[in-house]
């Protein structure tokens, strides 16, 4: 009977599992499982087993209500077994599929294209069209003076800054580079002109070309990797005035400055 009990355990356990993870009900042959049971009935001789014998017929009336189910959900979605599409699919003659795909193929086509006419009416539009200058003429311009730049002499003669406070701020910013490149002598440019936002990195540049034209700071560039460095200087040494004198334009662009920052902020 020990045989029969396990058997019995088996099904009560498949049941269970397909009605917990819904998985498909008619994996169960329910008429083999009643059959089973059928056989199994007048050997039963304890309480116990009549009550796993209920239990088994309970999960599967259980699986038949779900199978039942399954049945209604498929037939409203108009549903087919992909297995049997498949095995109809594989049956059919190569001219027959290939009429039925002819049937259901609607390929969407677009030309566009510019007739001749419509290309001789934009010829003669812009031969139409008066020369730039004449039609710059036309043009309003604003009141009031064209943009221009503004020196650092133009600034102390108007009264904007005094040379005095001028020289204490480039004081303090040469005494900074000092500190920051007191290790190697010298400081990546990019390393020490970089600030958290954009307007005061383009600001510490600004000062950083006066502390250079000054004599504070020499701006060294490396040949080959074209890298630049700023080593300050112990004692002002003034551009001469006379010989050759290089000039290093440095872009201070704002996508370089965010690549800094990246950078800065993932480490």
């Amino acid at each position: 009977m020990r045989k029969e009990r396990e058997r019995l355990l088996q099904i009560i356990h498949l049941c269970s599992t397909i009605d917990k993870r819904g998985v498909d009900p008619f994996e169960v042959d329910v008429k083999q499982k009643l059959e089973a049971l059928r056989k199994y009935l007048p050997d039963w001789e304890s309480f116990g087993d009549l009550c796993l014998d209920a239990e088994a017929l309970n999960k599967l009336s259980r699986v038949i209500e779900l199978q039942g189910s399954w049945l209604k959900f498929r037939s409203s979605l108009l549903y087919v077994d992909p297995f049997l599409i498949e095995f109809k699919v594989k049956n059919l003659e190569v001219k027959t599929l290939f009429e039925i795909f002819v049937k259901a193929w609607k390929p969407i086509v677009e030309i566009e294209q510019l007739s001749p006419q419509r290309v001789m009416e934009a010829v003669d539009y812009w031969n139409k069209l008066p020369p730039i200058r004449q039609r710059l003429r036309r043009m309003p311009f604003p009141p009031g003076l064209r943009p221009g730049s503004l020196t650092l002499g133009d600034m102390l003669r108007q009264g904007f800054l005094s040379e005095h406070e001028f020289t204490e701020v480039l004081q303090t910013f040469w005494q900074e580079l000092t500190q920051k490149a007191a290790c190697q002598e010298r400081i990546p440019y990019w390393s020490f002109i970089y600030a958290e936002s954009y307007e005061e990195t383009v600001a510490r540049a600004y000062l950083t070309s006066f502390l250079i034209t000054y004599g504070y700071a020499t701006l060294e560039v490396e040949p080959l990797s074209e890298e630049k460095y700023l080593r300050p200087n112990k004692e002002i040494k003034p551009l001469p005035m006379t010989g050759r004198v290089v000039s290093v334009p440095i872009s201070i662009e704002y996508r370089s400055w965010r690549e800094a920052w990246e950078a800065k902020h993932l480490e």
